[in-house]
């Protein structure tokens, strides 16, 4: 009988070897087919909100529209034909500019889940309202400081979205750190706050001019 398990035992481990390289190749299968973390829906809406009231464009467009008949291009408005004219200003209206902004928001929040919840509690704690209030007060001419009427915990809020490393990507989503720079003031974040605005009409207007057919040289 001892002879017999001996002469067994080499094709028992060969077997036992085969069992274990098929577990392996199994939890390596599983591994490759595990789904990426999901953001929650809930999240992602309100993710959304958050984002296009720190990002008022739609609103401040419309504002600049109201009073301009020839916005966005001003005085080179004789340049265009007046079905071009109103192609861009179409283009540059809150029932255009929003929708974008918040299906850029959720590309956002579906990139970067594992830090969703604290982008939208700085966001929510006050950054997105005084940052976007800055926007809408340059956009009507008005030198009010925004920080004058936010609470303590807003105020806080800000600091923090414009100092801490942890929000960095959101910062460069969406424009704040490119107008900041070096900055590290909270302060300069509000005045960059309009900044930001200006930068980001600038992309829009370059779309828009693209999609209403008119040369982008005009820009210049």
């Amino acid at each position: 009988m001892p002879e017999r398990r001996a002469l067994r035992s080499p094709r028992h481990a060969r077997r036992a070897g085969r069992s274990r390289l098929g577990a392996t190749a199994l939890a390596l299968l599983a591994a490759g087919c595990a789904q990426p973390p999901q953001a929650p829906a809930d999240l992602v809406e309100r993710f959304a909100d958050a984002y296009v009231q720190l990002l008022p464009l739609g609103r401040v467009m419309d504002l600049a529209a109201a009073k301009d008949a020839h916005w966005p291009l001003g005085e080179k408005a004789g340049m265009v034909s007046g079905a071009q004219l109103g192609c861009v200003r179409r283009a540059m209206s809150s029932p255009v500019v929003t929708p974008r902004q918040r299906q850029a928001a959720r590309d956002y929040a579906h990139a970067h889940p594992a830090t969703l919840q604290a982008d939208l509690q700085i966001l929510e704690a006050g950054a997105a309202r005084v940052l976007g209030q800055a926007m809408v007060w340059g956009a009507e001419g008005k030198t009010t400081q925004p920080l004058a009427g936010a609470t303590a915990a807003e105020a806080r809020a800000v600091a923090a979205f414009v100092l801490e490393p942890r929000y960095a990507d959101l910062r460069r989503a969406t424009g704040v750190a490119q107008m900041l720079g070096a900055s590290t003031q909270s302060s300069q974040a509000i005045q960059g706050g309009r900044g930001v605005a200006q930068g980001l009409l600038a992309h829009h207007l370059t779309d828009a001019f693209l999609s209403c057919h008119i040369p982008v040289k005009l820009l210049y």
